[in-house]
């Protein structure tokens, strides 16, 4: 299996390496190759312990209203307002090149 890892260097810091997929998925070393490393083993240690599933759960959130307020059917209705949004792919893809660039010293 794939996994991405963010890794990252601040001035006199140690390389710090996260996968974000993965909860406390975290290490830090100070080389680069150190880091990657012990992310490899992090990343063998979680997993070698982990059952991935989905649950199908009958029960519905409970819907809860401010005071005085009609309470919304779907407390997150903005969600994915901006999915059809035919600017947006490119204005995350720019951000995304611009944090490579970055973190790449491009």
């Amino acid at each position: 299996m794939e996994y991405t890892v963010f890794l990252t260097q601040q001035p006199n810091t140690p390389w710090r390496a996260v996968v974000h997929e993965l909860p406390d998925c975290v290490v830090e070393a100070p080389t680069r190759a150190e880091a990657l490393e012990k992310i490899q083993q992090r990343i063998l240690a979680i997993v070698s312990h982990t059952e991935v599933l989905r649950l199908q759960i009958p029960a519905t959130p409970a819907i809860v209203g401010e005071p005085g307020q009609a309470a919304s059917p779907t407390p997150w209705h903005w969600f994915g307002a901006f999915q059809t949004d035919p600017v947006l792919g490119s204005l995350f893809d720019e951000i995304e090149r611009q944090r490579d660039a970055q973190i790449l010293g491009g």
